[in-house]
């Protein structure tokens, strides 16, 4: 019994031994599966390093008029230069970044006030931009600028005070440089709101307005009468405007030469001082 007990157990594993040296089938569809994933990883690696055909190609601006072109070009070839994450191209035109390449130019060109962009199959980028417009100009100790209706100074301007020109001069003795936000664009509103009515209500022309502290309530005009209006810009300047030519031709009438100024700061009051 002992030796046919051994002699059985060591049948058993020649059995085991034999069945594990068996080769193992290989699974063709798994390994087709992983085959063709490498094999698109690989074609994806490539189209987005070296292939020219899924990469911005030509730059095309429109709605420059103060700014060249030509600078927005560079300055959008500097910005799609490189890669992200050291594989990804800028000019990638799949992975291309809107909102970043509209952010760069913006602070970039303080000129521009809105950027557009669009892109094709073809590798074309056009560029849509949107230019600031002068609301008014603003004088600091320095230099003049001329400004937006935001209050955003864009572009330097010539000291050019009465006429058509609206001219907002700095007395805190703050400076201010391009891309800067001057004022308020409330401020804004009020002082072309005050030159209209003023033209248009009172037939009185300005010289320029001024403020001495920022943000400004107390705004002050200067006419080319040689008197100063005291302005609050916290309230309605067609309603001041309104007080004033109230007491222009009611009280002062013939003596608006003697002028020195109109306070019209406090509603529902009126105080002036001749010279």
């Amino acid at each position: 019994m002992f030796v046919l007990y051994k002699l059985s157990d060591f049948c058993h594993v020649l059995h085991q031994n034999y069945h594990r040296r068996q080769p193992r089938k290989i699974n063709w569809r798994v390994w087709l599966a992983v085959t063709a994933v490498l094999v698109i990883v690989a074609a994806a690696v490539y189209a987005l390093r070296f292939s020219p055909y899924s990469r911005i190609k030509e730059i095309k601006v429109e709605g420059a008029q103060k700014v060249s072109s030509e600078e927005i070009i560079n300055l959008s070839r500097q910005a799609l230069d490189g890669r992200k994450h050291w594989i990804i191209p800028k000019d990638s035109l799949v992975f291309f970044n809107e909102q970043e390449f509209k952010d760069i130019l913006l602070k970039q060109v303080p000129l521009i006030k809105s950027v557009d962009v669009a892109r094709n199959i073809s590798g074309l980028l056009s560029i849509k931009v949107q230019e600031r417009q002068k609301a008014i100009i603003y004088c600091d100790r320095r230099q003049c600028y001329n400004i937006d209706d935001d209050g955003l100074v864009f572009e330097g301007a010539p000291a050019v005070y009465g006429g058509m020109a609206i001219a907002l001069k700095d007395n805190s003795g703050r400076e201010v440089k391009i891309g800067d936000q001057a004022v308020g664009p409330e401020l804004i509103s009020f002082i072309k709101d005050a030159q209209y009515s003023l033209n248009e209500r009172v037939n009185l022309n300005l010289i320029y307005f001024e403020a001495s502290s920022f943000p400004a309530a107390e705004v002050d005009a200067m006419t080319v009468e040689d008197w100063k209006i005291l302005f609050d810009s916290n309230q309605s300047a067609e309603d001041q405007v309104a007080a004033l030519k109230l007491v222009l031709d009611e009280k002062i009438k013939d003596q608006r030469d003697e002028l020195e100024y109109v306070d019209l700061r406090i509603e529902n009051r009126v105080y002036y001082k001749l010279k």
